[in-house]
């Protein structure tokens, strides 16, 4: 069946939002707000979208601003697999489908029916568009830096809204016509999806820059890798997915130090040390195991945890440190995996390391 009304939107961003965890764990987006008015750009109003959010004018259009389109890029999936799989392009300029968009009028350009290979339309699987292999699998939103999706776009993002840069929009138009959806991979679905599957229909956005291109593409980690040339669905008997095929989570910043418990109340120093802990918190969405991965504190000291440790997704445990001593003057604790690669570092200094009775929080 495919989706409906594809097409690519042409246009100048101007403003950007994203939903992080704590404003929609099940189905968040980064709104991407842009106009197409090649001449005298609409007024946005950053005054009125400060003192209207979370309280819109217009409760059927929350995320509406004034005089501006939004492309709702889907940034986490409803799958059970929530990740999304991620590429960029630096060099688009070299590929044959630039030369088709840079003639396009500012507004929305239908595609009526499935283009031919090279043409308007976008296909992760047969347009050549980037190598699949550079791609990396993200969760929406985690600790750290640079391993979720919103880390990866925002950057990119933010450039071409300062560059004034010219972006095209490639996915489904709202049926209100006032935005842009579906600007991921449109192929290989799984379960109520499948009726979405096509070729040469897939969304992206590409961003037009005084002295190159840049092409970002998303799908889904629950996608096929591999899909029939007419319908656009997986091939049965095939089951490799972009979560299969893809490099695994970086492992920096899965696992993050949120507290430390440095000064127990009430004991003395030599039963003290062995009640003092390090609180552990797995915010990826898979398992990982902590066998042979280690604490280490500022003097060198070293802490292995224990063969059997594990940490289900988003889950948080406290770990006895006895042959790694937390200074009360203030420390430096480091956590490294069986590799002795470092994944995560917090520190506190002394004021915090003589509180009695109470665990360091950490933020990241």
């Amino acid at each position: 069946m495919g989706i409906r009304d594809y097409g690519i939107w042409k246009g100048t961003p101007v403003h950007y939002e994203f939903e992080d965890r704590y404003e929609d764990r099940d189905s968040p987006h980064l709104s991407l707000y842009y106009h197409d008015n090649e001449g005298d750009p609409p007024r946005f109003d950053r005054d009125f979208r400060r003192n209207n959010r979370g309280h819109p004018p217009n409760p059927n259009h929350p995320k509406e601003i004034p005089g501006l389109f939004r492309a709702a890029i889907n940034i986490k999936s409803t799958d059970d697999e929530t990740r999304l799989a991620y590429w960029v392009r630096d060099n688009m300029e070299d590929h044959p489908i630039v030369q088709n968009l840079t003639g396009l009028d500012f507004d929305f350009n239908p595609i009526n029916s499935v283009p031919e290979p090279n043409g308007e339309g976008l296909d992760y699987i047969r347009g050549n568009l980037f190598n699949p292999r550079s791609g990396r699998v993200l969760v929406h939103d985690i600790p750290g830096t640079n391993n979720d999706i919103i880390d990866v776009l925002e950057p990119e993002i933010t450039k071409a809204i300062e560059k004034k840069a010219t972006i095209y929009l490639f996915g489904s138009r709202f049926d209100t016509n006032d935005g842009i959806h579906e600007v991921h991979m449109n192929q290989g679905n799984v379960g109520n999806f499948t009726h979405s599957d096509g070729v040469f229909q897939d969304g992206g956005l590409l961003i037009q820059y005084e002295d190159h291109w840049t092409g970002i593409f998303i799908a889904f980690a629950s996608q096929a890798i591999h899909t029939d040339d007419n319908t656009g669905h997986k091939i049965p008997g095939n089951t490799l997915t972009w979560g299969d095929f893809l490099p695994k989570d970086i492992e920096e910043n899965s696992v993050t130090i949120t507290k430390a418990l440095v000064n127990p109340r009430g004991l003395d120093d030599s039963s003290a040390r062995d009640k003092e802990s390090v609180t552990l918190e797995n915010f990826t969405n898979r398992r990982v195991s902590l066998s042979s991965w280690t604490l280490r504190n500022s003097a060198g000291d070293v802490q292995e945890l224990p063969q059997n440790a594990v940490l289900a997704a988003g889950e948080s445990k406290d770990f006895d440190v006895p042959n790694c001593p937390l200074n009360n003057n203030g420390d430096t604790i480091t956590l490294r995996n069986k590799e002795g690669l470092r994944v995560d570092g917090v520190s506190y200094r002394r004021r915090q390391g003589q509180t009695e009775g109470h665990s360091i929080v950490f933020t990241h």
